[in-house]
């Protein structure tokens, strides 16, 4: 007997949506508790959470972590949950300065490096999450941006080492760029994007809404939301990111 697809499926961040072609039922398959992967979902057999019946499910999303969390804030929105829509977008640009760090200093470096050594690859990556979880978003923005305007870029996993060794701790400083130096820039996209990155005030909305309990209106989640597709979509983009080790792997010059 032919086990039949769903036909009616939506993909956030954390769940994986179905409805069963059985009973019609919408099934819930969360990720991490679910279905035990975080890997796009190409083909997948479940069951139904309500009849039991078996089905196909596929086509799941390859966007970078970073878009998924802005495309789940339209539901949010949606459902009028403007408090739990600015913490997703500030979410967003926290994951997207991590996921830029260990793209500019490590994944690009491995590539290049050509040793294929995957265990200090794998310390290498452990080291630098360690340092960044303990940035605050502020620090983690100028960080970002100095590594772009001052093009630091390791060509090899030993100035990988070296580059991630000389992160600043949770207790120094990030010294911030100053706007002239992003003015300086010869592509006037990217410099329109760094600059708006500078400015945006996400962070200042989502201590309100985590310190003084602050309901924020539809119209500041939604230019909270526009802002940050704005920005950090044009930044993806412009800076030709891709958010896994082995998109890098295959062509060395990315």
């Amino acid at each position: 007997m032919t086990v039949p697809y769903s036909i009616e499926m939506e993909q956030t961040y954390e769940n994986f949506i179905a409805k069963c072609p059985h009973c019609q039922a919408r099934n819930i398959f969360n990720r991490a508790s679910d279905l035990h992967t975080f890997k796009p979902i190409d083909f997948r057999a479940v069951t139904c959470q309500t009849c039991g019946g078996c089905f196909n499910i596929n086509s799941d999303s390859i966007n970078a972590p970073h878009e998924m969390l802005l495309s789940d804030c339209y539901s949010l929105i949606d459902g009028k949950q403007y408090m739990q829509c600015v913490l997703s977008v500030a979410q967003a640009y926290e994951v997207f300065f991590s996921r830029f760090l260990h793209v500019h200093l490590i994944y690009r470096a491995f590539a290049k490096d050509g040793s294929h050594d995957l265990p200090r690859l794998n310390r290498l990556t452990k080291r630098l999450h360690t340092r960044l979880r303990r940035l605050p978003f502020v620090p983690m923005r100028d960080l970002v941006l100095k590594l772009i305007v001052s093009n630091v870029a390791p060509a090899s996993l030993a100035e990988a080492e070296a580059s991630v060794a000389a992160l600043p701790k949770k207790d120094q400083k990030v010294q911030p760029v100053q706007p002239q130096t992003i003015e300086a820039i010869p592509d006037d996209r990217l410099k329109a994007l760094l600059l708006h990155l500078q400015a945006s005030k996400i962070n200042k909305l989502r201590n309100r809404v985590i310190h003084e309990a602050c309901r924020p209106t539809l119209e500041e989640a939604n230019c909270a939301l526009v802002e940050a597709r704005e920005i950090l979509f044009g930044l993806t983009d412009r800076l030709r990111l891709g958010f896994a080790v082995h998109w890098y792997i295959s062509k060395a010059g990315r």
